[in-house]
């Protein structure tokens, strides 16, 4: 309602929902898409991730589950329905077992990485296999707020702590998705493309 409401252009907004844990298989799947699209009042979603690798519903079938929740999402992917299929919180060897069935790679692996929690052994393969890395919790859910290092840094470039995490991200090529519900803070987050922080 919010979007119809703006008069903004479809085609100007990206827009990404997730698979839920219950919904995972392959007609289970296709409705949780469908349900989605009928919420959301839109005819196609932009990013359509499967949320967890491993889910108590899935019996310890893990492996199955993500492929046929996988095998739905490539149809609707080739139907152009969603535009561009991805996986959150998957591991390397989550993500080599979605391999072994899948006909199209996941394009995105989203994670959890911020200053202290960097993930890099699921980052560097998710790269070696040409996943754009997203970045969930860049700020830690707010714990990176009251680090002294990150504060001194801050400092250092006349910027906040929020803008030295989200420019960390953008130079390891890692795209940051920060969350925040206060106008002044969104239009800080996006001032973070006017200073390089150092190798050091």
């Amino acid at each position: 309602r919010v979007i119809k409401a703006s008069g903004i252009d479809r085609k100007e907004l990206f827009l990404t929902s997730k698979l839920w844990n219950d919904n995972k298989g392959y007609e289970a799947t296709k409705a949780a898409v469908n349900q989605t699209l009928e919420d959301l009042q839109t005819d196609y979603l932009d990013l359509y991730l499967i949320h967890w690798p491993i889910a108590k519903a899935s019996n310890g079938a893990w492996q199955e589950a993500n492929s046929e929740s996988w095998r739905a999402m490539e149809e609707l992917y080739n139907a152009g329905v969603i535009k561009a299929n991805g996986v959150s919180n998957f591991l390397p060897h989550h993500l080599e077992a979605l391999f072994a069935t899948a006909k199209v790679k996941p394009m995105v692996n989203q994670l959890e990485i911020h200053p202290g929690h960097l993930q890099e052994e699921a980052v560097a393969y998710s790269k070696e296999q040409g996943l754009l890395v997203e970045a969930w919790a860049p700020f830690a859910n707010g714990q990176i707020f009251d680090q002294p290092l990150l504060q001194e840094i801050a400092k250092r470039y006349n910027k906040n702590v929020a803008q030295i995490s989200l420019r960390w991200l953008l130079q390891k090529d890692i795209l940051p998705l920060p969350k925040s519900v206060t106008p002044a803070r969104m239009a800080a987050n996006l001032e973070v493309f006017d200073f390089t922080i150092s190798d050091e």
